[in-house]
Parts: structure tokens; C-alpha cells; sequence
């Protein structure tokens, strides 16, 4: 099987049998014993088409005509290189597609490929949704939510944003890393506008180094570090973290408490379940209880109220955006409505664990206002014991490239208690 022949079963199980992009190219590429530079060429291929996966269905309707998909991956592949790859053979690309389509609609096709013509019909508005759909890949559906929920000028920049790959940034512990040393010593690092938050600039990612290993570093957005400095840590206080996606905000705890800190953590996600296990077992930090269960569990998981509970339900996950070339494909509008419920479902059994003038911390990362202001709006209007301290949105085409949502709840006592 050559690189097209593997990119094309590849590109089959991502679009036709939801296998996400990652999982799929490591289990092809283990079956297959690809090597390293085959590798890259077949995840540059896939990527590069599945960035612009929505403009490759407009063109192949238009020129082409109905047509089962895997008939098309060929010329997609063809026409993402000839368009934007630039990197392949353009005559063997487009002779494999006319294996599935008609030799005469591939060389037409082919023809305005190479033209002056703009790819999206010149006709659409260039600010309505089917043209900001396909110019910036994002599905019709989320362009229109975003522009009724935020306006056109805050829709267009994060579909701009969106666009180009989000910052990797890392948490820095300097209690035991010097941070002038570590940026002299890795200069593909740089400061950020948040204390102790590093921005990498460098190729692929930076986990291998040594500081990695013993988590003097750890991977955290900007937002969240954010967030966390705004609040009254103390280590005499309880956490209690509730998730459903990863996240390492028990290490950044541990970075400002060490041992003493006290923390119940409820993992609803497998994979991080067991990589922040291996973490405890090596850092063994003796009152951080980790449990595997899903929101309707917390109750049972938490040995006493917490003084801060951080509640980060599954969502919309819409930051996703920018650092997985297939998620336009996963989020789907018809799950929303469940994703909201289950969102506020887990909101209100986080809310019973808070201790009186604790706070409780709802955050997702994500844009749109039902899964977040909306939701939490709902929250107050049911829970008289609950304050709303504080509220904030950040768009990815802020300073701290993210679209992160968080509200900020304290516990107050009722007048009739």
C-alpha cells in the first residue's frame, strides 16, 4: 500500500467512522510500520484536506456532481495540494482521481484549480454563514449561532482565529525551576502575559523534556492560570475538582500547596483518569483522593464539603477548534441540547458540596451563551443560595488565546435559615 493508498483508508475512518484524526494515523500508522517521513507526508495530506474539508464538498457538488465520498478522496487529496500543500506529485495525484471520477470532470476540475477563479462561488455574501462556513471550515450552523449570540464583528474574528493553531503554553513551577535559566536554556519558550505561564514557539510539542518528566512543568492555558490566580487559595482550604475533560488545575494546586494540599478530584474522563493516577503514584501526595465517576457520583465520591469546587462538565468544547483539524466534524448541533442539560445536571450536584461562603466554580471552554451565561443565569434564578460573583468570556483572538467561560458562585446563607 503506497502514502495515497494509506492516506485515503485513513481519511475513510476519520470522515465516514468518526475515528478521531489522532487515533486513527497512530493505528494506521502501527499496523502499517509507515516510516517517519511517510508519516509526515500522509498526516500533512490529511491534515491539510481536512482543514479545508468544507470547501473540497462545495467544489466536488459543483463540479463533480453527487458522488459516495470515498470516491472523492482522491481529488480532495489532489486539489488540497495543487490549492495549498503544494508538496506531492500533481499529475499522480489527479490520474488517481480519475480511477473513481470521470477523466473529464477531474481536468475541468483541475483547470479552475489552477485559475484565478475564487474557490468559493464569488456569488455569496462574504459575510454570510455558507461563505464564513467554507472559507474558515467551521459548520453553517455554529457561524450562525455565534453571529445571533455575539454579533458579526465577534463571530468574524474567532472564525479568523480559528483558522491558525492555538499557542501551546506551559505551567512553569518556579519553586523549582529557575525561569530565567529555563528561557536561556530552551529559547523556543517566551513569558506570557500571565505569572508563571510560558509560551512555546518551537515544532511539535515540548514534552520531552526532562523538566516534563517530574512536572516542574505541565501543560495549562493562559485562562485557567488566570482564573485560578483571582482566587482565594489557601491550603487550608478543601478542593473539590469535578471534570469531564482533562485538565491539570490539581497541579497547579500542588505547585502552590505542595503536600498540604487537601483535594478530592471526580475524573469522568478514562484516559485522564489514569494519567493523572500515574501522576499521584509518582508524586504521592497524601490527601489528593482521585475517583472515577460521573456527576450523579459526587455525593458519594467527597468525604466532606469543599471550600472551592470546580465544575468542568462536558461541553461544546468549541477551543477545540483550533488544535484538532477534525472536531468541525464531532461537534454536532443535534447533541447540544443534551450537552446542556447534562451541563447544568452536573452544576447542580457540584453545588450541594460547597461549604457555606465557599465558592463553586463553573467552567468550560467554550462559545455559546446557553452552555454559559445562559445556563448559569438559569442556575440563580433557582438558587437563592448562590451568588453570582463574577462572570468572564475570553475569545481565542484575545491576548490569552482561548475561549474559555467561567462563572464564579459563592454559597450564602438563606434569610430563613
Amino acid at each position: 500500500m503506497n502514502q495515497f493508498e494509506l492516506a485515503k483508508t485513513i481519511l475513510t475512518k476519520i470522515v465516514l467512522k468518526d475515528i478521531p484524526f489522532t487515533i486513527a494515523l497512530r493505528v494506521s500508522f502501527k499496523e502499517s510500520d509507515v516510516e517517519p517521513q511517510i508519516k509526515s507526508n500522509i498526516s500533512a495530506l490529511i491534515g491539510c484536506e481536512l482543514r479545508h474539508h468544507l470547501i473540497f464538498d462545495n467544489l466536488v457538488e459543483r463540479y463533480v456532481g453527487e458522488v459516495e465520498f470515498e470516491k472523492t478522496i482522491y481529488l480532495r487529496f489532489a486539489l488540497a495540494n495543487s490549492l495549498f500543500l503544494k508538496r506531492f506529485n500533481e499529475e499522480e495525484l489527479y490520474e488517481l482521481s480519475k480511477e473513481d471520477i470521470d477523466e473529464e470532470k477531474v481536468d475541468y476540475i483541475r483547470e479552475f484549480a489552477l485559475s484565478t477563479l475564487e474557490i468559493i462561488p464569488s456569488e455569496l455574501d462574504k459575510f454570510s454563514p455558507e461563505y464564513l462556513s467554507m472559507r474558515y471550515n467551521t459548520p453553517t450552523w455554529v457561524v450562525r449561532m455565534w453571529q445571533k449570540q455575539f454579533g458579526k464583528s465577534i463571530a468574524f474574528k474567532t472564525l479568523k482565529v480559528n483558522y491558525r493553531p492555538s499557542v501551546s503554553t506551559v505551567r512553569i513551577d518556579e519553586t523549582k525551576v529557575d525561569k530565567e535559566a529555563f528561557l536561556r536554556k530552551h529559547p523556543d519558550f517566551s513569558t506570557s502575559t500571565v505569572d508563571n505561564i510560558l509560551v512555546f514557539h518551537g515544532r511539535g510539542t515540548p514534552s520531552y523534556l526532562e523538566e516534563f518528566k517530574d512536572y516542574r512543568i505541565f501543560y495549562m492555558k493562559m485562562a485557567t492560570k488566570y482564573l485560578l490566580d483571582q482566587l482565594d487559595l489557601d491550603p487550608i482550604k478543601k478542593y473539590a475538582v469535578y471534570s469531564d475533560v482533562p485538565n491539570n488545575i490539581y497541579l497547579d494546586l500542588y505547585t502552590r500547596f505542595g503536600k498540604e494540599l487537601k483535594c478530592d478530584y471526580i475524573c469522568n474522563h478514562t484516559k485522564a483518569y489514569f494519567e493523572t493516577k500515574k501522576v499521584l503514584e509518582d508524586l504521592s501526595i497524601p490527601h489528593l483522593y482521585l475517583y472515577e465517576a460521573g456527576y450523579s457520583s459526587v455525593v458519594t465520591c467527597l468525604s466532606s464539603k469543599a471550600n472551592i469546587f470546580f465544575c468542568m462538565p462536558k461541553n461544546s468544547t468549541f477551543d477545540l477548534f483550533r488544535s484538532t483539524p477534525d472536531y468541525f466534524l464531532r461537534v454536532k448541533q443535534d447533541e447540544l441540547s443534551n450537552l446542556i442539560e447534562n451541563e447544568s445536571k452536573a452544576l447542580e450536584e457540584c453545588s450541594k458540596q460547597v461549604e457555606l461562603d465557599g465558592e463553586l466554580i463553573y467552567m468550560v471552554p467554550t462559545l455559546s451563551r446557553k452552555e454559559t451565561s445562559t445556563l448559569i443565569a438559569n442556575f440563580l434564578i433557582n438558587h437563592k443560595d448562590y451568588e453570582l460573583i463574577e462572570e468572564k468570556q475570553f475569545f481565542p483572538y484575545e491576548v490569552f488565546d482561548s475561549c474559555l467561560y467561567y462563572a464564579r458562585l459563592r454559597k450564602v446563607k438563606l434569610e430563613n435559615d
